[in-house]
């Protein structure tokens, strides 16, 4: 490339994607023995109707290696087309191998392509779609499989009457899409992300992988934020809320979302909302789950404008604007 030469940055979209759950339901019922909190309660607090625990017998790699698959075969591409796989979670069983190395064999993708693990919490899958488009745009790879998967429940002890609220939460599944290069006008049009470490302390880890949440914070947060990001995002391209089809964000708790939509003056009926209600709160993988779930049933049409949109600890949040997919 010569000196001063424009370099031409190639159209980058999901290409496919994929999802998978434990079989094992849990539903409210359950909590009203081990938490002593009715599941009409919980419901009513959260929205949430049942989630999906491993019990101890499927590893994140099987939820991963399964998503994985799926968005593969649905991107229409063999496993050695894949030349990086990003996984996003905060409950890996080891730091190290990461469970990126794993699906790179479980899956057969070459040993030449790239894999790692990254950690930003419920905000990692979309965080995770953005380093996959640049990869795309700069040439720097033709597929990348990104993967967002936790397993929650590994670390919920029931009787611990601090955590009850915590654990009535969360589910354990993992989703995944294939980033590729898409038609002209097509893909990622414009993106949103930051970071607010004054606020750490809202969401964190504590000793012996024990979790702490601020809930009120968290919801003022999540619930102020997402319209803002939202309509930044949407300027970047030149677009008003009006023009948007699809609104994905994080499944933390339906009452979040109901308020944060409330704030964007933006349909309900065009957000998704089934995953917090029949998964729970999937941390990482709850973005990629709710997009497997909304493209699957039709819902998301080729030529819709969606934002997925990601928002928790660190502080911190990414937004992606994508025209459906071509």
């Amino acid at each position: 490339m010569e000196k001063g030469e424009d370099i031409m940055l190639q159209n980058a979209g999901i290409l496919g994607v994929g999802s998978y759950v434990p079989p094992h339901i849990v539903t409210n019922d359950f909590f009203t023995k081990t938490c002593r909190i009715s599941g009409k309660t919980i419901e009513k607090m959260t929205g949430i109707k049942e989630r999906r625990f491993t019990k101890g017998d499927i590893s994140m790699t099987d939820m991963a290696y399964e998503a994985g698959k799926a968005a593969i075969e649905h991107a229409g591409i063999h496993p050695s087309d894949i030349d990086f796989v990003i996984i996003s979670t905060v409950t890996q069983e080891r730091i190290y191998p990461s469970i990126a190395c794993k699906i790179q064999d479980r899956l057969g993708i070459p040993t030449t392509a790239g894999a790692y693990d990254m950690s930003v919490g419920c905000s990692g899958f979309v965080f995770a779609l953005l380093n996959a488009c640049q990869y795309i745009q700069t040439g720097f790879a033709r597929n990348v499989l990104v993967i967002g998967v936790e397993e929650c429940s590994r670390n919920m002890i029931f009787e611990n009457k601090s955590e009850r609220k915590l654990n009535i939460l969360f589910g354990d599944g993992a989703g995944a899409a294939v980033v590729g290069q898409t038609s002209k006008g097509f893909g990622l049009l414009a993106h949103s992300v930051g970071s607010d470490g004054s606020g750490s302390e809202y969401m964190k880890e504590e000793a012996n992988h024990r979790a702490y949440m601020d809930g009120e914070a968290i919801f003022n947060f999540a619930s102020t934020k997402i319209p803002v990001v939202v309509k930044e995002t949407l300027e970047k391209a030149y677009m008003t809320v009006n023009d948007l089809d699809y609104l994905i964000p994080h499944q933390a708790n339906l009452r979040i979302i109901e308020k944060a939509v409330e704030n964007l003056e933006f349909s309900l009926d065009k957000t998704a909302t089934r995953a917090v209600q029949y998964y729970g709160n999937t941390s990482s993988a709850s973005v990629a789950l709710a997009l497997a779930d909304e493209v699957q049933s039709g819902r998301i049409k080729e030529g819709d404008h969606i934002i997925l949109a990601g928002f928790g600890a660190g502080l911190a949040w990414a937004s992606a604007l994508f025209k459906w997919r071509k």
